[in-house]
Formats: structure tokens, C-alpha cells, sequence
């Protein structure tokens, strides 16, 4: 993948961008933090506005996944949800430089939330009701479904097929995960299932000023159970988040039903996201610089403890 991302310098970010936008650039050129994919902020000549181009990880999304996420955006936001879509140009959210998917974003910037007492979990519970409610109009998605038996395989299948596991530890780790999905599949009820932002945690929420909270980062949209947007906003387990909890039921109820069964998955979905992120690693693993910020992955421990996670998960 670094082969692609070296064509992306100076001159061909702005020549992507004028082209898609119709309009010159100024000669600011600022990179911003993302791993995943490469972003920069650039400026309108004329009017002087800045504007964020994102250049999507080839490979990771289809043109059609993606063109899913700006639509819900847009949807969203024309319900007047607080997340930051895409703009349009010709009728067109979705562009590509080469092989490299990309789009423009208006410059919103905000400050992260770390911490928030019973007033904010509620806004974050009427705020992402707002967003379920809008969600669970669609039967169906281009994106992955959010279930063991579809997304937990997926994950199992690309480290099986890496060369990320030490092979010492395979075996046991295909074991863990196939007994993993054995037990948890059972638990959901896919017709129970709405779009989700997949990824939601406290650092995919800003506050702008006099705007309030914003949701942010719908890279991870998926398609499951409602919850998933809910527990990893929670500063640990469900006993020991009591209060956290009941406050942004509280809030969420306010618009849409809280289903307080659907807790019981969150060991499943903590099983999932462990699963899925040693995926993520084994893609991401060639990357120049994944050990610096990721010392200590893919080494013995990591997968013994992985392994011992599974097995007591469930």
C-alpha cells in the first residue's frame, strides 16, 4: 500500500481536488492525523475556506460501501442529525485519483470529549436515538453484517490467510474463535438489525462550539444490533457503567426504545472487536509505521492472551 500512497504528493492532491471541486487552490497544503486513510486541509483560492480531501484506503471499502456512508451522511444530516457530510459537486459525493477513492469535507474542527457527566450522556443518548431512528429504515446494506457467523469468519479467514499469526499459536486461536463463534452467534436476532456507525467511541464525538456534539468517523458503518453503537461509549462493564447507563437510556428513550436485553451481547461484541482488530493488525502490519504504534502486537503474548480472552469470554 505504500506504493499508492506515494502518488499522492503536493501537486497531484491539488490537481485531484480542482477537479473534482472546479475551483483553484491556494498553496496550503496541511496533512491531518489518520492513519487509515490520508487526509489533508487545503484552501479555496477566492473565498479563502478551507476544505478536507480524504483519500480512502484502497481496497478497504468498494466505491459502492462508500457511496452507502456519504448517503446515510447526508440523510442524516438533512434530518438534521449532527455529523458532517460530504459535499457534492456534479451530482457526486465520490471521486478517485488513480486507484485511490476520495471526497471533500467542509473544515469543521471541534474539541474532543473525554469526559461528561449525566447532561452529556443524556445529549449523546437523544443524538444517537435521533440517529437509530433514521438507521432502522434501512432493511439492508452493502456493509458487512455485524454478527459472528458473517464478520467474526471474515476476520478469522484474513489471519488465517496472513502470515501476521505466529504459527505456533494458529491453531489455538482458530479453535478459540470457531468455539467463539459457535456460542455467540446464537445470541443476536438479525431482524433486529439497523445501520450503524460501527465504531462509535468518545473519539468519534466533538463539540463545536454553539453547535453542540457532533458524530464523527462513519468509516466502520455496518449493519447489526443497535447496541454496538452504545457500548464502547461506556467507561467499562455494564455494572460498573450503572450510572453512565441510565443516563443515556434516559436520553436515547426520549426518541426511540431502549432495548435493555440487547446488553447481554456486549461480551460477544467486545469477543468481535478483539477478533476484528487482530485483522485489522495483519492488514495493517506492512505499514511503515504500525510498530512504533503498535510495539507489542503480534508477538507470543499478544496471542496467548487473545486466545485466554476468547475461551472465557462466553
Amino acid at each position: 500500500m505504500q506504493i499508492v500512497w506515494t502518488e499522492l504528493n503536493h501537486d497531484t492532491i491539488f490537481a485531484a481536488v480542482e477537479k473534482a471541486c472546479g475551483v483553484k487552490l491556494s498553496n496550503v497544503l496541511q496533512q491531518r492525523n489518520s492513519y487509515i486513510n490520508r487526509v489533508y486541509e487545503v484552501e479555496e483560492e477566492k473565498s479563502r475556506e478551507r476544505l478536507i480531501v480524504k483519500f480512502y484506503r484502497p481496497g478497504r471499502w468498494t466505491m459502492a460501501q462508500i457511496n452507502e456512508e456519504h448517503q446515510f451522511l447526508q440523510e442524516l444530516a438533512a434530518k438534521e442529525s449532527p455529523v458532517i457530510p460530504p459535499l457534492k459537486y456534479d451530482d457526486q459525493t465520490l471521486f478517485q485519483f488513480n486507484s485511490i477513492p476520495y471526497a471533500l469535507f467542509p473544515k469543521k474542527g471541534g474539541r474532543a470529549l473525554d469526559e461528561f457527566g449525566q447532561t452529556g450522556w443524556e445529549t449523546i443518548g437523544r443524538i444517537l436515538a435521533r440517529i437509530h431512528l433514521i438507521s432502522q429504515e434501512h432493511e439492508s446494506s452493502t456493509r458487512i453484517t455485524w454478527r459472528p457467523a458473517i464478520a467474526t469468519r471474515h476476520h478469522l479467514t484474513v489471519l488465517q490467510q496472513s502470515a501476521y499469526v505466529l504459527p505456533d499459536f494458529l491453531p489455538a486461536l482458530t479453535r478459540a474463535t470457531e468455539n467463539f463463534i459457535k456460542k455467540a452467534d446464537p445470541l443476536f436476532n438479525q431482524d433486529d438489525f439497523i445501520l450503524l456507525h460501527g465504531d462509535l467511541h468518545k473519539g468519534n464525538l466533538i463539540h463545536r462550539p454553539g453547535e453542540g456534539v457532533f458524530v464523527v468517523d462513519f468509516d466502520d458503518l455496518c449493519f447489526g444490533p443497535a447496541v454496538q453503537d452504545v457500548w464502547m461509549l461506556l467507561p467499562g462493564g455494564v455494572e460498573q457503567s450503572a450510572n453512565e447507563l441510565a443516563w443515556l437510556r434516559k436520553g436515547y428513550e426520549t426518541f426511540r426504545p431502549f432495548n435493555s436485553q440487547a446488553l447481554t451481547l456486549i461480551p460477544a461484541l467486545r469477543g468481535m472487536r478483539l477478533i476484528h482488530f487482530a485483522a485489522w493488525q495483519a492488514i495493517q502490519c506492512q505499514e511503515p509505521d504500525f510498530d512504533r504504534h503498535f510495539p507489542d502486537a503480534g508477538k507470543a503474548r499478544y496471542w496467548n492472551e487473545l486466545v485466554n480472552e476468547l475461551d472465557d469470554l462466553l
